[in-house]
């Protein structure tokens, strides 16, 4: 596998990360409700980025790249449910996946400091296997079954999975 570092989301990333958007959009709507067309536009995008830089100053989120050899390969990111506890939200390009990125990059999440968090929690679909696979090599365990959900004509069901904290 490449080295993948993860690095806070910045400003000065916004045109390699819009074309990283723009590049996986139909890869990413496959297996998550689309964004809509607005977002895809530059103005919308640069106001969308805004709004996540002034959530990670304000602490309410945490936002990442992963990049390899200059290269945005995905992103990682970490929200507020409670006072305790962060979700966990992660995708990586289609010419990037299967290597291993976002397993790699959640081990180096659980190294940062997170402020407040004893828990992280992520879910992903009981269909999505390579998710499944990333979580639990990286530290997480499942915890039941979260929820349904009626999409694109289909019910889904997501798994919880859940990293604890020694802290």
């Amino acid at each position: 596998m490449d080295r993948v570092s993860v690095k806070a989301l910045r400003l000065q990333d916004e045109t390699l990360l819009y074309a990283f958007e723009c590049a996986n959009r139909t890869h990413f709507e496959r297996t998550v409700p689309s964004r809509g067309n607005a977002y895809y536009e530059p103005e919308s995008f640069h106001q969308a980025l805004q709004h996540l830089l002034s959530e990670q100053t304000n602490g309410d989120g945490c936002y990442y790249l992963m990049w390899c050899d200059g290269t945005i390969v995905g992103r990682l990111n970490v929200h507020h449910t409670d006072a305790d506890t962060g979700e966990v939200g992660y995708g990586v390009g289609a010419e990037h996946e299967g290597r291993g990125y976002a397993t790699a990059a959640l081990r180096q999440l659980l190294t940062f400091e997170l402020p407040g968090f004893k828990r992280l929690r992520a879910e992903t679909t009981s269909d999505n296997v390579a998710s499944q696979r990333v979580l639990v090599r990286a530290g997480f365990r499942r915890d039941g079954e979260a929820r349904q959900l009626e999409w694109a004509g289909q019910t889904l069901t997501f798994y919880e999975y859940v990293y604890q904290f020694d802290r």
